[in-house]
Protein backbone atom coordinates (compact mmCIF):
# COMPACT_ATOMS: atom_id res chain seq x y z
CA UNK A 1 0.00 0.00 0.00
CA UNK A 2 1.51 3.64 -0.83
CA UNK A 3 0.33 6.80 1.47
CA UNK A 4 0.42 10.46 2.54
CA UNK A 5 -0.22 11.84 5.61
CA UNK A 6 -1.02 15.41 6.47
CA UNK A 7 -1.97 16.54 9.53
CA UNK A 8 -5.39 19.20 9.41
CA UNK A 9 -4.48 22.75 10.30
CA UNK A 10 -7.99 23.74 11.42
CA UNK A 11 -7.98 25.34 14.59
CA UNK A 12 -9.93 24.07 17.07
CA UNK A 13 -9.32 26.60 19.69
CA UNK A 14 -10.58 25.31 23.35
CA UNK A 15 -12.07 22.27 21.95
CA UNK A 16 -8.78 20.49 21.20
CA UNK A 17 -7.84 20.26 24.63
CA UNK A 18 -10.78 19.02 25.81
CA UNK A 19 -10.58 14.93 26.44
CA UNK A 20 -12.01 12.65 24.29
CA UNK A 21 -15.20 11.63 24.97
CA UNK A 22 -16.31 7.68 24.30
CA UNK A 23 -19.94 8.54 23.36
CA UNK A 24 -20.64 9.50 19.92
CA UNK A 25 -22.21 12.46 19.37
CA UNK A 26 -25.65 12.45 17.11
CA UNK A 27 -27.44 14.89 15.18
CA UNK A 28 -31.17 15.52 15.32
CA UNK A 29 -31.94 13.13 12.61
CA UNK A 30 -29.92 10.49 14.62
CA UNK A 31 -27.33 10.27 12.59
CA UNK A 32 -24.03 10.29 14.08
CA UNK A 33 -21.31 13.47 13.93
CA UNK A 34 -18.47 11.02 12.68
CA UNK A 35 -20.69 9.52 9.59
CA UNK A 36 -21.85 13.26 8.59
CA UNK A 37 -18.25 14.22 8.34
CA UNK A 38 -17.61 11.34 6.00
CA UNK A 39 -20.30 11.98 3.68
CA UNK A 40 -18.93 15.93 2.96
CA UNK A 41 -15.66 14.65 3.01
CA UNK A 42 -16.87 12.03 0.19
CA UNK A 43 -18.41 14.71 -1.74
CA UNK A 44 -15.51 16.94 -1.86
CA UNK A 45 -12.80 14.13 -2.31
CA UNK A 46 -14.99 12.65 -5.42
CA UNK A 47 -14.47 15.33 -7.97
CA UNK A 48 -10.96 16.25 -6.40
CA UNK A 49 -9.84 12.28 -7.14
CA UNK A 50 -11.48 12.49 -10.63
CA UNK A 51 -9.68 15.91 -11.62
CA UNK A 52 -6.35 13.93 -10.71
CA UNK A 53 -7.47 10.71 -12.62
CA UNK A 54 -7.95 8.77 -9.95
CA UNK A 55 -11.26 7.28 -8.22
CA UNK A 56 -12.16 7.46 -4.74
CA UNK A 57 -13.24 3.89 -3.05
CA UNK A 58 -13.44 5.05 0.48
CA UNK A 59 -13.41 7.30 3.12
CA UNK A 60 -13.06 6.05 6.76
CA UNK A 61 -12.10 7.48 10.37
CA UNK A 62 -9.63 4.76 11.85
CA UNK A 63 -7.44 5.51 15.11
CA UNK A 64 -3.85 4.86 15.33
CA UNK A 65 -2.24 5.79 19.02
CA UNK A 66 -5.06 8.16 19.90
CA UNK A 67 -5.27 10.29 17.13
CA UNK A 68 -8.20 10.08 14.36
CA UNK A 69 -6.84 9.15 11.06
CA UNK A 70 -9.25 10.07 8.03
CA UNK A 71 -8.06 7.95 5.47
CA UNK A 72 -9.21 7.94 2.23
CA UNK A 73 -8.53 5.29 -0.39
CA UNK A 74 -8.08 6.18 -4.31
CA UNK A 75 -7.66 3.94 -6.75
CA UNK A 76 -7.01 4.47 -10.73
CA UNK A 77 -10.00 5.24 -13.33
CA UNK A 78 -10.80 2.26 -14.54
CA UNK A 79 -13.33 3.11 -17.44
CA UNK A 80 -14.92 -0.26 -18.24
CA UNK A 81 -15.89 -0.46 -14.44
CA UNK A 82 -19.67 0.61 -15.03
CA UNK A 83 -20.03 -1.96 -17.82
CA UNK A 84 -21.20 -5.22 -17.97
CA UNK A 85 -19.58 -7.37 -16.99
CA UNK A 86 -17.42 -9.98 -19.28
CA UNK A 87 -17.99 -13.25 -20.03
CA UNK A 88 -14.45 -14.36 -19.03
CA UNK A 89 -13.39 -13.65 -15.48
CA UNK A 90 -10.15 -12.02 -14.48
CA UNK A 91 -7.97 -15.69 -14.26
CA UNK A 92 -6.32 -16.38 -10.42
CA UNK A 93 -3.48 -14.74 -9.61
CA UNK A 94 -3.47 -12.61 -13.17
CA UNK A 95 -3.07 -8.36 -12.82
CA UNK A 96 -3.20 -8.83 -9.03
CA UNK A 97 -0.80 -6.76 -8.60
CA UNK A 98 -2.03 -4.06 -10.77
CA UNK A 99 -4.54 -2.89 -7.47
CA UNK A 100 -0.68 -0.43 -6.37
CA UNK A 101 -0.93 1.78 -9.79
CA UNK A 102 -1.54 4.60 -7.33
CA UNK A 103 2.10 6.51 -6.94
CA UNK A 104 2.71 8.09 -4.05
CA UNK A 105 3.16 11.15 -6.32
CA UNK A 106 -0.49 10.47 -6.55
CA UNK A 107 -1.15 10.58 -3.19
CA UNK A 108 0.86 13.34 -2.23
CA UNK A 109 -0.90 16.01 -4.83
CA UNK A 110 -4.43 14.53 -4.02
CA UNK A 111 -3.46 14.85 0.08
CA UNK A 112 -2.14 18.51 -0.48
CA UNK A 113 -5.34 20.01 -2.48
CA UNK A 114 -7.94 17.72 -0.03
CA UNK A 115 -5.87 19.28 3.01
CA UNK A 116 -6.40 22.59 1.71
CA UNK A 117 -10.37 22.40 0.74
CA UNK A 118 -11.28 20.05 3.65
CA UNK A 119 -9.34 23.51 5.88
CA UNK A 120 -11.36 25.95 4.03
CA UNK A 121 -14.56 24.41 3.93
CA UNK A 122 -14.08 23.03 7.60
CA UNK A 123 -16.55 19.69 7.10
CA UNK A 124 -14.72 17.90 9.87
CA UNK A 125 -15.97 18.42 13.39
CA UNK A 126 -12.93 16.92 15.40
CA UNK A 127 -8.99 17.61 14.78
CA UNK A 128 -7.40 14.59 12.48
CA UNK A 129 -4.68 13.20 10.18
CA UNK A 130 -5.46 13.23 6.88
CA UNK A 131 -4.04 9.82 4.91
CA UNK A 132 -4.44 9.64 1.08
CA UNK A 133 -3.77 5.61 0.21
CA UNK A 134 -3.75 3.41 -2.31
CA UNK A 135 -6.20 0.22 -1.65
CA UNK A 136 -3.28 -2.96 -1.02
CA UNK A 137 -3.64 -5.95 -1.61
CA UNK A 138 -6.63 -6.82 0.16
CA UNK A 139 -8.74 -4.08 -1.32
CA UNK A 140 -12.63 -3.55 0.65
CA UNK A 141 -15.11 -4.45 -1.21
CA UNK A 142 -18.32 -2.17 -0.85
CA UNK A 143 -20.65 -1.89 -3.81
CA UNK A 144 -21.69 -3.41 -6.96
CA UNK A 145 -18.85 -1.79 -8.88
CA UNK A 146 -16.13 -2.82 -6.43
CA UNK A 147 -17.50 -6.54 -6.89
CA UNK A 148 -17.60 -6.37 -10.65
CA UNK A 149 -14.29 -5.31 -11.19
CA UNK A 150 -12.99 -7.94 -9.10
CA UNK A 151 -14.84 -11.22 -11.17
CA UNK A 152 -12.93 -14.30 -10.94
CA UNK A 153 -11.13 -13.11 -7.61
CA UNK A 154 -11.02 -14.98 -4.42
CA UNK A 155 -12.95 -12.69 -1.76
CA UNK A 156 -13.82 -13.08 2.22
CA UNK A 157 -16.96 -11.91 2.92
CA UNK A 158 -18.90 -11.49 6.29
CA UNK A 159 -22.55 -11.33 6.45
CA UNK A 160 -24.82 -9.38 8.64
CA UNK A 161 -26.91 -12.93 9.21
CA UNK A 162 -26.03 -16.29 8.96
CA UNK A 163 -26.81 -18.01 5.46
CA UNK A 164 -29.47 -20.75 5.10
CA UNK A 165 -26.62 -23.42 5.52
CA UNK A 166 -25.24 -21.40 9.05
CA UNK A 167 -22.23 -20.18 7.38
CA UNK A 168 -21.82 -16.08 7.93
CA UNK A 169 -18.19 -15.75 6.87
CA UNK A 170 -17.67 -17.22 3.32
CA UNK A 171 -14.33 -17.15 1.72
CA UNK A 172 -14.34 -17.87 -2.31
CA UNK A 173 -14.04 -16.83 -6.45
CA UNK A 174 -16.34 -14.21 -6.93
CA UNK A 175 -18.50 -15.11 -9.94
CA UNK A 176 -21.76 -13.41 -11.44
CA UNK A 177 -22.91 -9.90 -10.47
CA UNK A 178 -25.77 -7.65 -10.48
CA UNK A 179 -26.17 -3.98 -9.27
CA UNK A 180 -28.27 -5.67 -6.06
CA UNK A 181 -26.45 -9.09 -5.75
CA UNK A 182 -23.85 -11.51 -6.83
CA UNK A 183 -22.60 -15.35 -6.52
CA UNK A 184 -19.77 -16.52 -5.53
CA UNK A 185 -17.92 -20.43 -5.35
CA UNK A 186 -16.82 -21.72 -1.92
CA UNK A 187 -15.53 -25.03 -1.88
CA UNK A 188 -17.45 -25.83 -4.82
CA UNK A 189 -21.11 -24.51 -3.79
CA UNK A 190 -22.32 -21.19 -5.09
CA UNK A 191 -23.78 -19.21 -2.88
CA UNK A 192 -25.96 -16.31 -3.78
CA UNK A 193 -25.43 -13.39 -1.94
CA UNK A 194 -27.38 -10.01 -1.61
CA UNK A 195 -25.12 -7.03 -1.40
CA UNK A 196 -27.60 -5.62 1.34
CA UNK A 197 -26.75 -8.73 3.56
CA UNK A 198 -23.04 -8.07 3.17
CA UNK A 199 -21.00 -6.57 6.58
CA UNK A 200 -17.64 -6.73 5.17
CA UNK A 201 -16.08 -7.87 1.92
CA UNK A 202 -12.69 -7.42 1.14
CA UNK A 203 -10.20 -9.63 -1.47
CA UNK A 204 -7.98 -12.42 -0.35
CA UNK A 205 -4.68 -11.75 -1.74
CA UNK A 206 -3.49 -14.67 -4.11
CA UNK A 207 0.48 -15.52 -5.31
CA UNK A 208 0.28 -15.02 -9.17
CA UNK A 209 0.53 -18.29 -10.98
CA UNK A 210 4.40 -18.83 -11.83
CA UNK A 211 4.93 -21.84 -14.23
CA UNK A 212 7.01 -24.58 -12.60
CA UNK A 213 10.14 -25.46 -14.65
CA UNK A 214 10.68 -29.41 -14.48
CA UNK A 215 13.81 -30.36 -12.50
CA UNK A 216 17.15 -30.84 -14.43
CA UNK A 217 18.38 -34.35 -14.68
CA UNK A 218 21.54 -35.39 -13.55
CA UNK A 219 24.18 -36.81 -15.48
CA UNK A 220 24.77 -40.29 -14.40
CA UNK A 221 28.86 -40.86 -14.60
CA UNK A 222 29.85 -44.37 -16.04
CA UNK A 223 31.95 -46.54 -14.51
CA UNK A 224 35.33 -46.01 -15.29
CA UNK A 225 37.26 -49.41 -16.70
Amino acid sequence: MIAAQEDSSADFGESAVKAPSNREERNSDGSSRAHRDLEAVRRIAEPMAAEHGLELIDVEWSTARGSQILRITIDRVDGDADGPATDTPSPAGEAILAVEGVTLDDCVRLTRDLSATLDVEDVVSVRYTLEVSSPGLDRPLRSARDFRRQRGRLAKVKLREPAADGQQVLRGRLLEVSDTSFTMDVDGNVHDVRLEDVGEAKLVFELPNQKKQAPRRRKSKGSRR
